[in-house]
């Protein structure tokens, strides 16, 4: 999916997003679909008061907003119309119909995390989790809310939206995949009996493994996951979960550590080496994630451990 296109309005003073570095953006896309429109996940920042003009829309896409700091009321044209648009509170959603070309005026701090979601990338979505008949989400163009939910979803992506050159491709599958499957279940036309259920076969599960653990510095996806089961990407997560009790991405994950592990006691290895080798971005990122999962940094795990090794024996 391209992004949004920016634009000002001719009758206004204010200057377009290209005319201003005051706004920042990053964007993410999934890998779950290959034809041709793709799920995706941006966030959007403006810590000064800029006075521009955004203009998006104009594609056949649903948009979800999370609104991460209080938004206050302002406008928004929408063809011929001026729309005024409600406050939004921390947190609080809004869904909007991206077929009518809009223009927004931001003046304003902005922080957004938005979801565009093509109807076509979701109909092969759809097709892909086995729901039969799918019409698409059923909701009022503008609609809000406050949802728990989303709002974790949001979240989850903060750390992969702030560092996007490294951000694991699995991670954002299997997140936007989860969101789809939530917005269907809330606001979708479809029966529970049109979701497919079961976990992997011994061989899938197998074969997931290996292709994970082959090369843990090398990236994979989900889509490359589940195309070597024979499955869409959706029906291997929710079955790899079912399989195994955590997603791909976790289970990973701890395959990374525990090789960091066996490194961390082997020699006297360098811990950016060692992060390297595990397949995490940088030195900081494996010290965060070993140091969540194991209580400890890796250079206290290390000393602590060597301490138990008996010279000549190969640690276990």
């Amino acid at each position: 999916m391209q992004p949004p296109a920016l634009s000002a309005s001719s009758a206004s003073n204010a200057r377009s997003v290209a005319e201003t570095n005051f706004i920042s953006a990053t964007i993410l896309h999934s890998q779950l679909t290959d034809d041709g429109e793709r799920l995706s996940v941006r966030r959007t920042t403006c810590d000064a008061l800029p006075d521009v003009e955004m203009g998006y829309g104009g594609i056949d896409a649903h948009l979800a907003r999370l609104y991460l700091q209080p938004t206050p009321a302002c406008t928004m044209q929408q063809g011929r119309r001026m729309l005024q648009l409600e406050p939004r509170a921390p947190m609080e959603c809004s869904f909007r119909d991206m077929r009518d070309p809009c223009v927004w005026r931001i003046v304003h701090p902005v922080d957004i995390i938005s979801f565009e979601l093509p109807r076509g990338a979701m109909a092969h979505w759809a097709r892909d989790v086995g729901l039969r008949g799918f019409h698409g989400l059923d909701y009022e163009s503008g609609l809000t809310m406050i949802d728990d939910v989303i709002t974790h979803f949001g979240l989850a992506l903060m750390a992969p939206l702030a560092t996007p050159g490294r951000a694991p491709a699995l991670f954002v599958d299997y997140i936007l995949n989860a969101f789809c499957t939530y917005l269907v279940r809330i606001m979708g036309r479809e029966l529970p009996d049109g979701w497919r259920r079961g976990g992997l076969a011994l061989w899938q599960e197998r074969r997931a493994k290996e292709m994970m653990e082959a090369d843990l510095r090398a990236p994979v996806t989900l889509k490359q996951l589940a195309d070597a089961c024979g499955l869409s990407a959706a029906h291997f997560a929710r079955a790899f979960r079912q399989s195994v009790g955590e997603p791909p991405h976790r289970w990973l994950t701890g395959r990374r550590v525990e090789l960091a592990k066996a490194l961390l006691t082997a020699g006297e290895l360098p811990l950016a080496d060692i992060a390297l080798r595990c397949g995490f971005s940088d030195q900081s990122h494996f010290t965060q994630v070993f140091s969540r999962l194991c209580g400890q940094s890796p250079g206290v795990w290390r000393r602590a451990h060597q301490r138990n090794v008996v010279p000549g024996r190969r640690p276990e």
